[in-house]
Formats: C-alpha cells, structure tokens, sequence
C-alpha cells in the first residue's frame, strides 16, 4: 500500500483575493451597526474571472461612504429631539425655583423695607407740619407782641405830647406871667440888676424851628397809623394859633397829607356786616337789613362800639327815611374819634343829599346844614 500524501490547499488565485476582500468590507459594515445588506450571488467565476480580468481593483469595492445610513439619521433625530426636551424642562424647572425662591424669600424683604420707609416719610411729613404750625404760632405770637408794642408806644407819645402842650398852655396863661420890671433907678442904696432877656442864636432858632415840624410830622403820621381824630385837631389848632406863624404852612402841608392818606386808605374789610346776634340779643333780627333806622342811629352815636360797627351802620344809612339821620351824619363828620367813621359819614351824606364837598371840610357842610333848616 502506498502511503497517501496530505492534502494542501491550492495556491490562492487572483479571483479568491477578491472575494475575500470583498467579504471583509461586508463584516466591518455589519460591526459598525448598519443594517446588512442582501448581496447578491455573484457571476459565475468564469464571468467574475472575466470581469476582474477586465476591469481595476478599485472599481469592483464599493465604497463604504456611498452606502445609505438610514438608522444612523434616525439616532440624531433623536438625540436632538431629547437634548431639546430635556433643556425645555430643565428651563422650566429652573424658572418654577426661582420664582419659589423670590417669592418666599425677596419679596417679603422688598415689602418689609418699604414699609418702614413709607412709615418714615410719614412721620418725617407729620414732623413737617408740627414744625410748620409751631412757626406760624410763633409769628402770630410776635406780631401780637409787636403790636402791643406799638400801640403802648404810641400811647406814650400822646401821653408825652398832651403833657408838653399841658405845660405850654400853662405857661402861657396871664395870671402866671411875672410882672414887668422896674426900670434900674441910679439911686444910694438901691440894688441894680440888668435886665436878662435870653439871647438865641440863629442855629439854635433853626434847631427849634426843626423840633417843632418834627412833632408836627408826627402828629400827621399817628393819625395815618392809627387813624384818630385828636392828632388831625391838634394840626388844625397849630394852623390856627397866631403866636406861631412860622408854622402855619407846615402845619397846614401835614393836615393836608394826613386827610389825603385817609381818604386812600381802606381799614374795614370788604366783606364785613353787623354781629346782629351780639349787638341784638333780645331781638330776633337775624340780618342787618332788618335793623331799624332808629338802632341804627343809636349805634353811630355810641363811641363806645367798635369802628367797623360804626363804618358799617354809615353805609346801611344810605336808606334810612329818618328827617334826623343826615344830623347824626353830621354830627359824626365833626365829633366822631376815628377819622374812618367820620369818612364813611361824609361818603353817606354826600350820596344821599347828592352834593359834593371837599374832604372834611367842616365849614361847608355846616353852612348847606344851616341853609336846609330855613
């Protein structure tokens, strides 16, 4: 028996190297995930023998590349769709968190601080406004003050001026002025004594001369201030007195300015009417138009009323029917003590007799009154 020799494969040909290449390009697609792909059974090797006889290496590989990926597009959509998702509702998240958060912790802070802050301005404006009505009552205060200041010191010069002219008319009475002296005899044993008359130098005549109008200045001033008649008087009895002609003129310019500035002036408020409950308090008048002439007049006579009464019952006269009211006008024209009321008296006869006279012109008014009664 012969001994049989072991079998070796044939030596590999140029059509097997193909196939193989072939056959491993289909294992790496199947190991990357593709799908794989049905290939169909080839040519016979007779034709595949042919073909590759024919044609290069690199024609008969398909390329990797040129195959279609479908499950690997599918993936990314995927993935896209779930990275979106899952941000929305880590957003979402995040906002419902810190809204929790302010809610519960800023907000309560915020509120907490305005507050005090809203609290703090209106205490800061209740302390304003304290301040304020301090202020005014300190102001209103000292105006009182001033005022009574004023007033005493205004006392107090008429007191000092009534005091003077006191002394001077004193002076000046007969009975109270020395004899005449003797004539000086040359006579043994006879005391001789030269007659002293005071001698005043002509700048001591001017400073004298310069007091004088001073006061006359000031009598024209407190009756613009205070508007009473007994300053106005006193300018007339200067205008009046022969013993000092030097100051007629001057006397006479400041009566003139004085009538002149209250005849401008307005004291009485616009809007002002009788206190019918306080004047009439056993009668059951409830409005100054249903005062009586009569009332009336009995109130203009009575100096002991305030001004504005008396001023007020001047314009309600304007009606009156009474034969004695323009009397009472008159009468108040001349005597009443403050020059307001004697204003608004003449004001009120001049429209109801309509005729015109010159402000306080006494002499006038008196010389129509005379001819009316004949």
């Amino acid at each position: 028996m012969s001994k049989q020799r072991p079998t070796t494969p044939p030596p590999a040909s140029e059509d097997d190297d193909t196939e193989e290449a072939l056959l491993f390009a289909r294992c790496s697609e199947v190991s990357d995930g593709a799908a794989p792909k049905k290939i169909k059974a080839g040519p016979p090797a007779a034709k595949q023998k042919s073909a590759a006889g024919g044609l290069p290496k690199e024609e008969l590989r398909e390329p990797s590349s040129a195959l279609p990926n479908i499950r690997r597009s599918h993936l990314t959509y995927r993935h896209l769709v779930i990275s979106l998702s899952t941000s929305l509702v880590i957003g979402l998240l995040l906002l419902f968190l810190g809204r929790s958060f302010y809610l519960s912790h800023i907000e309560p802070r915020l509120s907490g601080a305005a507050a005090p802050a809203s609290a703090a301005s209106a205490s800061t404006e209740a302390a304003l406004k304290e301040e304020l009505a301090k202020s005014a009552e300190q102001i209103i205060a000292l105006q009182k003050q001033v005022d009574v200041m004023r007033r005493e010191q205004l006392l107090t010069q008429q007191h000092t001026r009534e005091s003077l002219e006191n002394i001077s008319a004193t002076l000046k009475m007969p009975q109270l002025v020395p004899p005449p002296v003797a004539p000086a005899k040359d006579l043994p044993g006879t005391s001789r004594m030269a007659d002293l008359k005071p001698e005043v130098s002509p700048s001591q005549q001017e400073l004298i001369q310069l007091k004088e109008r001073n006061r006359l200045t000031q009598y024209a001033d407190e009756a613009i201030a205070t508007g009473t008649r007994r300053p106005l008087e006193v300018l007339v009895d200067y205008m009046r007195d022969p013993d000092v002609p030097h100051l007629h003129d001057a006397a006479q310019a400041e009566f003139m300015r004085a009538v002149r500035a209250i005849q401008i002036l307005q004291r009485e408020e616009p809007g002002y009417h009788l206190p019918v409950a306080e004047l009439f308090k056993d009668s059951n008048i409830r409005d100054e138009a249903d005062v009586k002439p009569e009332a009336l007049l009995k109130l203009l006579a009575d100096y002991k009323q305030p001004w504005e009464v008396r001023v007020r019952v001047c314009f309600l006269l304007l009606g009156s029917t009474l034969p004695e009211t323009n009397a009472q006008l008159i009468k108040a024209i001349k005597e009443d003590p403050s020059l307001d009321v004697a204003k608004h008296a003449q004001l009120s006869l001049e429209q109801r007799i309509k005729k015109r006279f010159r402000f306080f012109d006494i002499p006038a008014i008196e010389e129509w009154f005379k001819t009316q009664g004949k």
